[in-house]
């Protein structure tokens, strides 16, 4: 009877060590953006963003167990929509297309921006991106940024309490600058501000 119940206790400790929320930031690699030589005519400001995931405001994903429940979690320290116009904005300014004076207002509306780990690691964004001209009102440009991201093997030992949420991290990452590299480095949105 004692050893069951010592090992009860053991699994229980197991299991509650092994679920942690872990928090985070999404930093853009601007040593990837694509340079255009020639200097640019406009510049771009960021005027809202909004999210309408279904889930809370800082939740990204989780490394999920055999039955779908999450044993790490992956928050961003603010708000995901903060995180999202940071990457877009730091995509700009490595592109020389922010300062004063700005021709065009940028809206983003995040309609998904999520990752999960059963085996493999997976990352989903989906941005509806516009610019507006400031002057006349109209919609300059329009593009959905959509990443899919699948990582790692279908036959792995790094699952469950075993993954590493820094793995997962990197996925979300990725995504993020995936999308933002699509609508920056799109030679229609190229064409409209150089």
């Amino acid at each position: 009877m004692r050893i069951a119940i010592l090992a009860a206790l053991i699994c229980g400790c197991a299991l509650t060590s092994a679920c942690s929320t872990t928090q985070t930031s999404l930093p853009y690699d601007a040593s990837r953006a694509v340079k255009v030589g020639a200097p640019a005519k406009a510049k771009v400001e960021i005027v809202s963003v909004t999210d309408n995931r279904k889930h809370d405001a800082n939740w990204l994903g989780a490394i999920r167990g055999g039955y779908g429940n999450p044993l790490k979690t992956l928050v961003t320290e603010g708000p995901v929509k903060d995180e999202v116009k940071s990457a877009f904005a730091q995509g700009l300014k490595a592109r020389g297309l922010t300062g004063d004076g700005s021709t065009y207002a940028m809206r983003l509306d995040v309609e998904q921006f999520d990752c999960n780990q059963y085996v493999r690691r997976e990352a989903h964004a989906r941005i509806d991106v516009s610019l507006v001209d400031k002057i006349s009102g109209q919609t300059a440009y329009r593009r959905k940024a959509v990443s899919d991201l699948v990582t790692g093997s279908l036959i792995s030992l790094d699952v469950g309490v075993f993954a590493d949420v820094e793995d997962l991290r990197k996925v979300a990452n990725a995504a993020l600058q995936d999308a933002v590299d699509q609508v920056l480095n799109d030679p229609a949105f190229v064409t409209l501000v150089r």
